[in-house]
């Protein structure tokens, strides 16, 4: 018996007993392999007698369900006639995967017990603890190069996407894009269409992928140092630190914080502090470049270090002088700092999903 005959007997097994524990069932015809009106066979189907009604089910059986699967088994079900209902079984079933068929109004049942079907004018509902697949643990999707892969994805949000499209946009390892994507998968956070090396995926929810890795953001010890340029006028301190990074110094650098975001909102009339971006261990050669002191009150510019991904896409604008950190980047360093800062961010956030992102 091969591997996928072995779990549909075991499954099947599994659901007659949770299925007769709760339901006084009069009837069941068993149908393996069945013959479908598309051509192609099936995994299963079942007829189940209850209250004199008897119903029609299909079932696809899967080791592992994801949320691909579920589309499938979603555009399957409407060529289906004489169908009552589809059901999707599996071992275990992926957060995501049972949310999208609890939306789509199919049944489910794993190995958990958990079992969602609807049998005339009952609905049959159990809810269980999910049993932990024996996935390989990915650890935080946030690490500096899964970073990569998720800015160069959220900037382009909307698009469906290959893993060398990923590779190539991000500068991150194909194995490193592979494991992340199958991560981002299992959570439900993408849909994906295509098999192999042709298989192309888009985000769901740009807006939680955001939020979630703003949280992570704010959890990290980040250096920012403060410091004090003088200036004969303050309205004009943008462009003159612009004008200096490009004299002659060798560190990547992008504006960020209120004046980058304000450069794109346009939302405040006018803002007094300057934060830059710059690669770990760059800030001392930065600020001895700019002629920086350093001033824990009154300062008006913030040096924050960060990891590679951050001076990636960075963009330039027609009006202001300098580089500016991409909309990701600078909606992940206002996000949880509150008054101003957060309507900025809110601004930000609704142009990057509405709009899309600037040519970057």
């Amino acid at each position: 018996m091969n591997q996928e005959h072995q779990t549909t007997e075991k499954l099947l097994s599994q659901f007659r007993s949770v299925l007769f524990e709760r339901v006084q069932i009069e009837d069941i015809e068993i149908e393996l392999e069945p013959d479908l009106s598309d051509g192609q066979r099936g995994d299963l189907r079942l007829g189940i007698t209850v209250d004199g009604e008897r119903s029609n089910i299909l079932v696809e059986v899967k080791r592992h369900a994801y949320p691909r699967d579920i589309e499938r088994v979603r555009t399957q079900a409407a060529k289906q006639a004489g169908t009552d209902q589809v059901m999707v079984w599996a071992e275990t079933l992926s957060e995501g995967a049972r949310r999208l068929l609890e939306a789509s109004g199919i049944g489910y049942f794993d190995a958990s017990g958990s079992l969602s079907i609807r049998l005339g004018m009952r609905q049959v509902l159990i809810d269980r603890p999910p049993l932990k697949p024996n996935w390989r643990d990915v650890g935080s999707l946030f690490t500096p190069e899964r970073e990569k892969v998720l800015h160069a994805l959220l900037l382009h949000w909307d698009t469906w996407r290959t893993g060398t499209d990923l590779a190539d946009a991000s500068g991150a390892s194909p194995n490193t894009v592979s494991v992340l994507m199958r991560e981002l998968e299992k959570r439900g956070m993408v849909q994906s269409e295509g098999n192999g090396r042709s298989v192309r995926r888009r985000l769901l929810d740009p807006g939680e992928l955001l939020d979630t890795w703003a949280n992570d953001w704010e959890s990290r010890k980040v250096s920012k140092l403060r410091w004090f340029a003088f200036t004969q006028n303050p309205a004009s301190l943008g462009e003159m630190l612009a004008k200096r990074m490009g004299e002659g110094q060798p560190h990547d650098w992008a504006f960020t914080g209120q004046y980058a975001a304000n450069s794109f909102t346009r939302l405040l009339t006018a803002v007094s502090g300057y934060d830059l971006i710059v690669r770990v261990g760059a800030t001392a050669s930065v600020a001895e470049h700019l002629g920086l002191k350093r001033a824990d009150k009154g300062f008006n510019v913030t040096l924050h270090e960060c990891d590679e991904f951050a001076l990636q896409h960075r963009l330039e604008l027609a009006d202001r002088p300098g580089s500016f950190a991409s909309p990701v980047v600078q909606y992940l360093e206002l996000a949880n700092a509150g008054g101003r800062s957060r309507e900025l961010a809110n601004a930000l956030k609704g142009q990057l999903l509405v709009k899309g992102a600037p040519n970057v």
